[in-house]
């Protein structure tokens, strides 16, 4: 489970913050090309549904959100290595200078100069160590994880205003041309939702509602069908329900990732998958496939931890 690839992920620290460099991702995926067995989320589908079979040391290469770097900078990568992966893209965003709601409010607490906020529940929280930032960067992430669309943009603009922090406009998610590219090259282009609320949270008619027009608006501008989704896991604990698995069968999706760590199974629902965070240093990085592989705990802590 990828979101960012970037020269330098350090610059990003207080808008992303959660990417690996250039250099690692490549010598990973030379790794993957060379001493496992790249396949694709559709041949885990086909093994899940008894009608393939998996290599010996499969993995699925997975990437979240729809960074304008997984086109320019993963994928060209990975092609050159052999290996097709899955995007999963916040569509609502694609083509858009907007960054995703997350990343607006972690560039505004960690960028303030304000010394004290007004929390959501009224509270007045003061910014006196780091530690205090992102405790009250929690508290917005956690309320904003349940909202969506206008109601969702105008609680950040609000947060942003008191903050005294301007907005963030960039090309930094990716455009249609890039993910028509993506599919033209071989890989799974799938549905983020349209604007990345944790969709255990919502009421389940908001919930279909992202699945299935960010499902429709991919379909219409790739004219291909889109089978594939991921749930998003911007903050709070549960990211995926009973519920919401019976919704994305609903919607049409044939598989959904999740941000739960550990391999996929036979008899794993193919709306629920399980997925592992990639370890920076290359024996982290093969300990975590080959516990993962085996069917072991996974002993290696990962490279990030921030919310995607």
């Amino acid at each position: 489970m990828y979101h960012t690839v970037q020269d330098q992920p350090e610059l990003t620290a207080n808008t992303l913050d959660m990417g690996i460099s250039t250099a690692r991702f490549e010598s990973q995926m030379k790794i993957l090309a060379r001493d496992y067995d790249p396949v694709t989320v559709d041949d885990v589908l086909a093994f899940l549904n008894g009608v393939g079979r998996l290599p010996r040391r499969p993995v699925a290469v997975t990437f979240d959100d729809g960074f304008a770097d997984n086109a320019e900078i993963a994928a060209p990568i990975m092609e050159r290595c052999g290996i097709r992966g899955a995007f999963y893209l916040t569509v609502g965003l694609i083509g858009t200078q907007d960054f995703p709601w997350y990343c607006r409010l972690r560039y505004a607490f960690r960028t303030t100069k304000r010394t004290e906020w007004r929390g959501l529940n009224g509270s007045l929280r003061g910014f006196g160590n780091p530690s205090d930032r992102e405790s009250a960067l929690q508290q917005a992430w956690d309320y904003c994880a349940a909202l969506v669309g206008t109601e969702c943009a105008k609680t950040v603009a609000t947060v942003e205003k008191e903050l005294a922090v301007m907005p963030l406009q960039s090309n930094i998610m990716m455009s249609w041309d890039q993910a028509r590219r993506l599919r033209r090259a071989g890989h799974i282009v799938g549905s983020h939702t349209v604007w990345h609320p944790n969709l255990a949270y919502l009421p389940g008619e908001d919930a279909l509602r992202e699945l299935s027009e960010s499902k429709k608006r991919l379909e219409e501008e790739l004219s291909a069908p889109v089978l594939h989704f991921s749930y998003p896991h911007a903050a709070l604990e549960r990211h995926w329900t009973e519920k919401t698995v019976e919704l994305s069968a609903q919607a049409g999706y044939q598989t959904a990732t999740t941000t739960l760590s550990g391999p996929v199974v036979a008899g794993d629902s193919p709306l629920a998958l399980r997925r592992i965070q990639p370890a920076e240093q290359e024996y982290r990085f093969r300990g975590v496939i080959d516990c993962t592989l085996c069917g072991l705990p996974n002993r290696f802590p990962s490279w990030a931890a921030s919310p995607s």
